[in-house]
């Protein structure tokens, strides 16, 4: 690792970033993130000159303002810029300088995308899963982080796709038979559908695993603080998401597991039995 590699994917990062808040405002609004080309200001509606749209960097410089209406720039436009610098760079530290890097970063760019917006609107776009499906599927021979041969690539994003989906798909089946409403919403099915490409099938169900206990325990404070209904829906993505980034971090779950049992034996046989 170098410092100049290490600006080249911050800078990309920032960049992203300044690309997220575009597809944050305009996809839940189902407005074109192409047309227009040029950002615009969400208060007056006037593009935004190139010089005024650098991340980070223009928001300090205009001192928080629209040039144009004088109106203050939401703090979470620079905040999700610096949020997109950080991800890449961990994904960079992670993987390294290397190909492996590209699918890593948009996967992390697009979780971030859509945590954004489900958080806001309780919606996933269709846009964000679709492109990490076929993202996902499409690198995967060169996916090392699925296995050494490319045959065992391929053949585990494959798997990962349908454990991701699938596994999120039955759950919103039985929930729908039980509860006599949806319990998981389409959006999260096709972003772990997404994300499996990219994990395999072990690592995408210890993701959705670490999202089920994260979201149980903040769904537990926000019910005993009175800040959500027993009967409230409340956004499952960023959870999904957590899980996810997380997951990158973790070592491989069959060696977890393995780790886990050594350590409870470990347990049982010195202060249990009494046998070190």
């Amino acid at each position: 690792m170098s410092g100049f590699e290490t600006l080249i994917v911050l800078v990309f990062g920032l960049c992203f970033g300044s690309f997220a808040n575009v597809c944050i405002y305009r996809m839940p609004r189902e407005l074109s993130i192409a047309k227009p080309s040029t950002s615009f200001c969400p208060k007056c509606k006037k593009s935004i000159n190139w010089y005024d749209n650098i991340p980070v960097l223009s928001f300090l410089f205009l001192k928080g303002k629209c040039r144009n209406c004088k109106e203050k720039i939401s703090f979470i436009y620079p905040s999700m810029e610096l949020l997109c610098g950080i991800l890449f760079l961990s994904m960079y530290f992670l993987f390294g300088f290397s190909y492996v890097l590209i699918p890593f970063c948009l996967l992390v760019f697009c979780l971030m995308v859509a945590t954004a917006v489900d958080f806001e609107f309780q919606i996933i776009p269709d846009e964000i899963s679709f492109f990490l499906m076929a993202a996902g599927l499409l690198m995967s021979f060169f996916n090392t982080f699925l296995g050494d041969a490319v045959w065992q690539r391929i053949l585990n994003s494959v798997l990962g796709f349908f454990a991701g989906g699938g596994s999120l798909f039955f759950v919103a089946v039985i929930g729908k038979i039980i509860f006599k409403k949806d319990a998981m919403g389409g959006g999260d099915i096709k972003i772990m559908a997404g994300a499996g490409a990219f994990l395999g099938w072990d690592r995408v169900l210890f993701a959705i695993a670490i999202a089920c206990f994260l979201g149980s325990i903040v769904g537990i404070i926000l019910i005993l603080t009175k800040k959500l209904a027993r009967q409230q829906a409340m956004p499952f993505g960023p959870y999904l998401a957590a899980g996810t980034y997380i997951t990158l971090f973790l070592q491989e779950p069959a060696v977890m597991i393995n780790s886990v049992m050594v350590f409870e034996e470990k347990i049982l046989s010195e202060f249990i039995f009494g046998v070190s």
